[in-house]
Parts: C-alpha cells; structure tokens; sequence
C-alpha cells in the first residue's frame, strides 16, 4: 500500500471529537509548566488510571514528566478554550492571567474545571512522534454541573447538555 497521506489521517482524526485537558505539574527548579492534551483516556478501573499522550517536543514532557512524578490532569470546561490555548504553545509563561492556586501536592491546580484528577506517573512508552504516559489516578474532584469543553474539526465546542 502506499504511504499514508498525513493531511488525509489528520482530516479523519478531526472527526473524532475528544475531550481537552490541561496538566499541569512542577519542574526540577519547583517552577510550575503544564500543558494542553487532547490524547487522553481512562485506561484501568481496578487500580484507577489514566493514559496521557505528549508531543516528544513537549518542555512539560521533557522537565517534569518521569516515573513517579505527581501531575494534575484537569479536564476543561465550557468557556476555558483561552486556558486551553495558553497551555497549547511551546515556551512562554503559560500561567499568566489564569486562575490558579497551589493544590494536592503543592501542585498547580487551575479552577473551574469540570474535573480534576491527581495523577502519579507509573510508565513512558514510545508511540511514534509522541511519548505514552500512563498513571495512576490517586484522587480525583468533580464539579457539580459543568460543560466540558471538546476539540472537534479542529476547534473547540462545549458538549452540548443531555435533553
């Protein structure tokens, strides 16, 4: 067969809607970094765990993200597309101008998520052009009637409220 067109892959990817999060956690120095991901996914029930892909060129990846390491998973609601977009760049002071507060272990913790979710990493698994990151999920907080927000066609929609 021949090599897949990678316009075409991204174009049938866009037509999968998936949920945006942001982590966040602390580097070597204590400084906080985070990121925004769209590759993320309830992976085990029984223990509790999560499956979080970065870009291998991701400074979050590459200054806090190792065995063992605590983050924060947030998963975005309706009206933080602004928080997703300023997590979503390379470099730069990402915090600036968002809501945030030290929380579970001292980590940064951006409010008015839909849900929150301490997380401990347990593995790195290569995976082409981004780095498998599964952990376990110690604690998690969930907001009481929020709407996620979603990446769909390459934009961000909030879900629309069960009728």
């Amino acid at each position: 067969m021949p090599p897949l067109d990678p316009v075409r892959f991204l174009a049938a990817m866009a037509e999968l809607p998936a949920g945006v999060t942001v982590t966040t956690c602390r580097d070597g120095l204590g400084a906080p970094v985070g990121a925004t991901l769209s590759a993320v996914t309830s992976l085990s029930l029984d223990p509790p765990m999560v499956l979080a892909c970065f870009d291998r060129g991701s400074n979050t990846l590459k200054a806090a993200i190792e065995p063992g390491s605590p983050f924060l998973l947030h998963i975005l609601a309706h009206g933080q597309e602004a928080i997703a977009m300023a997590f979503a760049g390379k470099g730069g002071e990402k915090f600036t101008g968002i809501p945030w507060s030290p929380g579970p272990l001292g980590l940064p913790e951006i409010s008015g998520c839909a849900a929150t979710l301490v997380c401990r990493v347990a593995d790195l698994v290569p995976g082409g052009d981004h780095m498998i990151v599964t952990a376990h999920v110690v604690e998690c907080h969930v907001a009481d009637d929020p709407l996620p927000l979603v990446y769909h066609r390459r934009r961000l929609h909030p879900v629309p409220a069960a009728a």
